[in-house]
């Protein structure tokens, strides 16, 4: 609770007018990386939960459906918690739908007085984000496009916006296995409600291997945020038959500091399941936070 009680103290003394501004509560807890097994957003395809990059949730050829859910989870010194879950079913014609939802909250907000004594309920600080997303091939790329609503509440006060987000990502791009993917995350242009809209980059390649069951790939991806911290991310990895690894390094930026934190995960493949764990650390001496995901693909 002391962890936690000087993480949003600095927060409030650092800024005052974001926090003002920030017109649904619970923004900064979508900047975890939920429902990642240390993937770069626009290029998390591992569960497939259409999240970030809109695209990603297309279930492949020769499937007709994916359920996926996923948990994150940080102790007590920081005390946030997120879920998220999606179902994407495939349509003749090779489109995919999905609807998603995605849940983060802090966890014993104690509300005081002038005293360390807490007094009546604990404060609510969270946020449901509740996604319809399509998304389908063209050519080399595939499209996506999702429409989110997402609520947020802090103590008594509740508001609602409502988003557009758009995401390709490319496939198998020269000798290499290139993949480019961009996308947006909670763009607003259209709502009184104006998110904080993000800009998500990425790319990776291919080092060695000739297939994806046994291959070595490297990336970058770059996120650029409307009032946000700004994250650049390294990342290499390799899968071996039913066995996934990736390890990578995130450079954040965020008014006029720097901070690196290491991010680790690890998928297991089995017959249209994939299990995936991730470790990530925290700025300031805080304590990892760590994500689990399942899906499967039903043939």
């Amino acid at each position: 609770m002391r962890g936690r009680v000087l993480t949003l103290l600095v927060a409030g003394a650092l800024l005052p007018e974001r926090l003002y501004a920030q017109l649904v509560p619970g923004r900064d807890l979508l900047a975890f990386p939920i429902g990642l097994t240390a993937e770069a957003p626009a290029l998390g395809t591992t569960s497939g939960f259409g999240l970030w990059n809109p695209a990603s949730v297309s279930v492949p050829d020769g499937s007709r459906m994916r359920l996926a859910v996923g948990t994150m989870s940080a102790p007590v010194d920081v005390a946030v918690g997120a879920q998220v879950a999606s179902v994407a079913t495939r349509w003749r014609g090779g489109t995919t739908v999905a609807l998603g939802i995605a849940h983060a909250s802090v966890a014993d907000l104690l509300r005081t007085d002038s005293d360390p004594q807490s007094i009546g309920d604990e404060i609510a600080y969270a946020t449901t984000l509740v996604s319809v997303i399509a998304a389908r091939p063209l050519g080399p790329v595939t499209a996506g496009a999702a429409l989110r609503l997402r609520s947020g509440r802090l103590d008594q006060s509740f508001r609602r916006a409502v988003s557009v987000d758009v995401g390709v990502i490319s496939r198998g791009l020269g000798s290499r296995d290139v993949r480019l993917a961009a996308s947006t995350f909670l763009a607003s242009p259209f709502s009184r409600e104006h998110e904080q809209a993000e800009l998500l980059l990425a790319a990776d390649a291919r080092l060695v291997g000739t297939d994806t069951l046994r291959t070595a790939r490297a990336g970058l991806s770059y996120t650029a945020a409307d009032g946000l911290p700004r994250e650049a991310f390294g990342f290499v990895g390799g899968r071996w038959a039913r066995l996934e690894a990736r390890l990578g390094a995130a450079r954040t930026e965020a008014y006029g500091r720097t901070n690196w934190r290491g991010r680790l995960g690890i998928a297991f493949h089995h017959r249209g399941y994939v299990i995936g764990v991730a470790r990530e650390e925290s700025a300031g001496n805080l304590s990892a936070t760590y994500q689990f995901t399942l899906s499967s693909v039903l043939k």
